[in-house]
């Protein structure tokens, strides 16, 4: 069979699939509406009705609502709504309506045009092309090119209703091609876009590049934060896990947004330097405050700080911290910078190991292509193995001495097992070839990549010197020896050297440095657009117990506060707020002097709690929460121990009741105060009143009745003498409302406990566990106020 036999049996195949697309895109172009989007009348509204009164605040609103209509689109956020049972169309409502996502939306767009960000409004139509569209365009053009193509080879071949047949296809292939040019790629037609297109220019909505860092750090979260303040509350007194995720220490967990949290994130926004005092009880999350700084969790602008976080010591020389500090900062600066250039450049073993395993893999993957390319086209070829190569070589010279008509003898002269065989045999040389020519290519972009990144290559260098020099006393020789021959075999020579050890710096020296560096860093690695804004942290510092030797480290450290560009927090005791708030009245102390604000961290309300728990455990019910935040008096390290607790429970016991929660765990909490207390009293003097009082706290532990330890607690408070403060009652007081405690929520936490039983009064209970240490007669109070509007036992009612 010839090739015009094959082309004209060929061509009517083909034909057909042309007059066949014909029909199919018409039937498209009729399902095509019934797919579409509709377009969102809220959005096209405010494409018509520009408000040039204030143009700046419409855009903000325009690109909330593109932004919005993604989120909402997103099928993590479909899932979480759903699984709230909360409506997109409320959430959707409430947040186009929200002043601070708007503020939020404004401030980028300020930054954006600032920075020159935005997107030019002249542009070529190919420079504006994704991926897929360069797909369909070549795809578009290889099936016209490829029917005009076989059609023209074809026509002279075939009979008149064939030729009006293949007409017919050409149009169909034509109309085809233009309908899916109109609408994979309409600006390079220069198509204008459809009246009720929703989408508006970039340039209106004045965001720049950093549209899809606001849908991830700033509309996605607040539209899960409000599904999850505004969930569908679970009601049930039976504990029914669904999901567990971030309870334990080491996993990592989105951070609930309190009060000095928001106010934490607006410092790391609105400020580059200074010192911040994080102050706030033990447990209440400071240094999970540090580490959600560290993951920017805590920003909603721009890339995540850098954060440098070190543990203030209880025994410590300043001169050393301050070392300690700055080979933390060097780290991360090493750290920092390999992770940006590490694409370009090897720097540490590990990394030139991983290039080496990447070359050895590439080079393995070319062998077995080569293999299996090779070894198909030597049983295409079907000439022994010692005579193909001979064959090709001979076949190649031949084809290279007469190179015009080369290819026509490749092509006739050899049957189709053959030209599959060297079509094979270029693919692994031309893959060979493309290594060996990309590769001085590749060496040329390393060297200009280096040049481009200077900036980072010297302050790695630099982090890296100084590293060497916080941990080692450097010594330098330098020198020079000669030596004359002279006559009968004589010889004289002279040795100079002279040795330099380095002297420890001082600490103001240290201290100089540091601030020097850092400032460095900073700089550098906000004009590479690394970074935005640096802090160090210094976590621990209120672990030191005596108050003078706090102050003592503040004022030997706090010299390398005020760097420009870097951010200092320190975490202190609830001592230094009392002293920074008494500022103003004539009293003040290093803290006053040192920090320039004070940010506190307080313990949950109930409401907190609850979506704290709630965000943890997949399908938690409300009387759960409630028990969590009533056990932990909202402290966040307690909530989080409770919780795990709870989760225990349900491990061991299937679907266990809310009774047998509260059961176990407050009386595994009341065994161990008690044994705690009761060790207390073994360091008084053994008298008969320590003596009972003793035998009294181990009886507390086996009291059953929680209606009996309530009067086990009101015996201890009537057996205290009147205004006493001495140690036994102290210990009765507290041994007495810890019990009444937990009689009360033995009491309340049961299976009959419902929904209308919920309320804020809870949280009564929450502070008085709270302040039981502290002030055991203020919560004995509060407990006794709860019981009374509860109506538990009118008989337990005595007043502190």
């Amino acid at each position: 069979m010839t090739l015009q036999d094959t082309l004209g049996f060929a061509s009517i195949p083909m034909l057909g699939l042309g007059v066949g697309c014909c029909a199919a895109s018409g039937f498209v172009a009729l399902a095509a509406p019934a797919r579409e989007m509709q377009p969102d009348d809220e959005v096209a509204e405010s494409l018509r009705s520009v408000d040039f009164d204030d143009f700046d605040a419409w855009t903000a609103r325009l690109a909330l609502l593109i932004l919005l209509d993604e989120a909402l689109a997103d099928e993590k956020v479909i899932a979480a709504l759903a699984g709230e049972q909360v409506s997109r169309q409320d959430v959707r409502a409430q947040l186009v309506a929200d002043d601070a996502l708007l503020t939020r939306i404004r401030i980028e767009q300020d930054r954006s045009v600032s920075a020159g960000k935005h997107p030019s409004s002249v542009t070529s139509p190919l420079a504006s092309l994704r991926g897929g569209q360069y797909f369909w365009l070549a795809a578009t053009a290889i099936f016209g090119v490829g029917y005009v193509s076989l059609m023209r080879a074809a026509w002279p071949l075939l009979s008149l209703p064939m030729h009006v047949f293949a007409i017919v296809g050409f149009c169909a292939v034509a109309a085809l091609s233009a309908r899916m040019l109109a609408r994979r790629v309409p600006d390079v037609l220069g198509i204008p876009r459809r009246p009720h297109q929703t989408e508006p220019h970039p340039d209106l909505l004045r965001i720049g590049d950093r549209g899809g860092h606001l849908l991830a750090e700033v509309v996605v979260p607040a539209v899960l934060d409000y599904a999850r303040v505004h969930r569908s509350r679970r009601h049930g007194t039976a504990l029914v896990l669904n999901g567990v995720s971030g309870l334990r220490e080491a996993e990592s967990a989105e951070t609930l947004m309190t009060a000095g949290a928001e106010r934490l994130r607006r410092i790391i926004e609105r400020t580059d330097s200074g010192a911040v005092a994080l102050a706030g009880s033990r447990g209440v999350g400071k240094t999970t405050a540090i580490e959600a700084m560290r993951h920017g969790r805590l920003t909603t602008a721009g890339e995540p700080p850098l954060v440098v976080m070190a543990s203030a010591p209880a025994n410590y020389e300043a001169r050393d911290f301050v070392l300690h500090l700055h080979a933390l900062l060097c780290r991360t600066v090493i750290d920092k910078t390999n992770e940006a250039l590490l694409p370009f450049w090897p720097f540490s073993k590990r990394s030139i190991w991983a290039v080496l395993r990447q070359g050895v893999a590439r080079l393995l993957r070319f062998l077995l292509f080569a293999g299996f390319a090779l070894g198909a086209a030597v049983l295409l070829w079907g000439a022994p193995l010692s005579r193909f190569p001979v064959e090709i070589a001979a076949l190649l010279t031949t084809a290279v001495a007469d190179l015009p008509v080369s290819a026509g003898v490749l092509w006739e002269s050899q049957p189709t097992a053959h030209i599959i065989a060297l079509v094979l045999i270029a693919l692994v040389a031309w893959r060979l070839a493309l290594a060996f020519v990309l590769a001085p290519f590749d060496l040329l972009t390393r060297s200009g990549i280096r040049r481009r990144h200077r900036d980072l290559f010297e302050l790695r260098s630099a982090a890296v010197r100084q590293l060497a020099q916080t941990r080692f006393l450097q010594t330098y020789t330098t020198g020079w020896s000669g030596k004359l021959s002279l006559p009968l075999k004589g010889e004289a020579g002279r040795t100079w050297s002279t040795q330099r050890a380095e002297q420890q710096l001082t600490h103001p020296e240290v201290v100089e440095t540091l601030r020097s560096f850092a400032a460095e860093t900073s700089q550098t690695l906000r004009k590479t657009g690394l970074i935005e804004r640096m802090v160090i942290a210094i976590d621990e510092l209120d672990k030191i117990g005596e108050p003078e030797k706090a102050h003592q480290f503040i004022n030997d450290i706090k010299g390398v506060f005020g760097v420009p560009g870097c951010l200092f927090f320190v975490s202190v005791s609830d001592d230094a707020v009392l002293n920074f708030e008494q500022r103003g009245l004539g009293i003040r102390d290093a803290f006053d002097s040192a920090f320039s604000e004070m940010v506190r961290l307080d313990h949950f309300t109930l409401d907190e709690s609850r979506r704290w728990v709630a965000s943890r455990v997949e399908g938690i019910t409300e009387q759960f929460c409630y028990l969590c935040h009533c056990l932990s008096g909202g402290l966040p390290r307690d909530l989080r121990r409770y919780a795990v607790e709870m989760v225990d429970v349900a491990a061991t016991v299937h679907q266990p009741s809310l009774a047998t929660v509260t059961e176990t765990l407050v009386r595994r909490d009341l065994s161990s105060k008690i044994h705690a207390l009761t060790a207390l009293t073994t360091t008084l003097d053994t008298t008969s009143d320590h003596v009972a009082l003793t035998a009294r706290l181990l009886a507390i532990p086996d009291t059953g009745d929680p209606l009996e330890l309530a009067r086990v607690a009101v015996d201890l408070v009537e057996e205290s003498a009147e205004g006493s403060v001495n140690e036994t009652d102290a210990l009765r007081w507290n041994a007495a409302c810890f019990t009444l405690f937990c009689a009360t929520l033995l009491e309340v936490f049961g299976n009959n406990l419902d929904q209308d039983q919920l309320s804020m009064e809870f949280h009564h209970l929450a502070l008085a566990r709270r302040q039981m240490a502290a002030h055991p007669q203020l919560a004995w109070q509060r407990i006794v106020d709860f019981r009374k509007a509860r109506d538990l036992d009118p008989g337990v009612q005595v007043e502190a």
